[in-house]
């Protein structure tokens, strides 16, 4: 397993881009931005704003973007002032790093790398589950989309596009851009774009130049996505079956609007305030939480215990001392098994 270390502990600790390419050692660690330096004779100089870090392995920093990435925007001759890093994009990433890693600011996370390229590793590891579906695994996946219609299912995918096949007799073939797929449900892959523009824009009798993809919009897109989901690179985020419902809470009359697209990976905390670990999905009427890294459980809790959600936690009515005997199971349990525990749990008002 891979450790957590503090910053002061990263320096010559080698760097690698999310293409798994080599970007040097860490020379020096600043508040804004980590410096590595790559070659011995020919020197290369990063400077890395640490928002854009993802974790440390035991042997790496692994690093949000590619390298070619890194080059264009990071590499200089000299330090750069700080405000050089700024931007909406790296606004919300800091927010979501902070939002997601608390201690982050005096710790890097844990990372394995899981099914990057290159690894060897075969144990499942946590950021398997962060990445949610890898890419490689997507061929005959459905597709929906964002106005929730069968788009087809997926034939192939090559670095920057999904090909889509619909149809049996008449087929009909769209090369989808990967920044426009949303999130993966466990069942299927959804698009952030309607039918008619996916058929407007991407469909075709063979795949897309590069430069066919490299629009403005689409260049937003997939700041957009890298931004909000650090490891799309090498996996589909998951997200919620349905979306966002209110809850009425018993005990004070709130109503509570959670976006459950976006509480993947949210801690969960009991009425004693105990964190029994993070959401790995939603489905229609419970939520998964995993909790442990070695030995690993699962709890279904049914949507009726939630009772509060504050940005970076979901709260449930229920002590961590009954969680486990009440919650945990190796397998989805059956409608049945949820409308029980439904009917258990607190009473919402309607």
């Amino acid at each position: 397993m891979s450790d957590i270390i503090s910053w002061d502990n990263a320096i010559d600790k080698k760097v690698k881009s999310s293409d798994n390419k080599d970007l040097g050692k860490v020379q020096s660690i600043t508040k804004e931005y980590i410096q590595t330096k790559e070659g011995a004779l020919s020197k290369n100089y990063y400077f890395i704003p640490k928002y854009h870090i993802q974790g440390y392995d035991g042997d790496n920093l692994w690093v949000s973007l590619t390298k070619d990435e890194i080059k264009e925007r990071f590499e200089k001759e000299k330090a750069p002032d700080p405000s050089e890093f700024e931007s909406p994009e790296y606004s919300q990433r800091r927010t979501n790093m902070i939002n997601q890693y608390p201690d982050f600011e005096s710790k890097i996370p844990r990372y394995n790398i899981g099914t990057a390229s290159g690894s060897s590793g075969t144990q499942a590891t946590g950021s398997q589950d962060m990445v949610g579906l890898p890419w490689e695994n997507v061929i005959d996946k459905e597709v929906k989309s964002s106005d929730n219609k069968d788009v087809g299912k997926v034939e192939s995918i090559s670095a920057n596009y999904l090909e889509v096949k619909e149809g049996h007799v008449s087929k009909k073939h769209y090369y989808i851009p990967k920044h426009y797929v949303q999130g993966y449900d466990g069942h299927k892959l959804h698009a952030s774009i309607t039918k008619d523009e996916i058929k407007d824009g991407y469909e075709r009798d063979s795949p897309p130049s590069d430069s066919e993809l490299k629009t403005q919009e689409y260049e937003e897109q997939r700041r957009k996505m890298e931004a909000t989901y650090p490891q799309f690179s090498r996996g589909i985020p998951f997200m919620a079956k349905e979306p966002g419902v209110e809850l009425k809470s018993e005990s004070s009359g709130e109503t509570l609007n959670i976006p459950w697209e976006e509480v993947i990976y949210k801690h969960v905390k009991t009425t004693d305030n105990r964190d029994i670990g993070d959401i790995e999905t939603v489905g229609n009427e419970f939520i998964v939480v995993r909790e442990g890294d070695v030995k690993i459980r699962h709890y279904y809790i049914p949507k009726s215990y939630i009772t509060h959600y504050d940005g970076s936690s979901i709260w449930i009515d229920a002590p961590s001392g009954l969680v486990s005997g009440k919650f945990e199971r190796e397998t989805e349990p059956t409608p049945e098994e949820i409308r029980m525990m439904s009917e258990e749990g607190p009473k919402r008002k309607p």
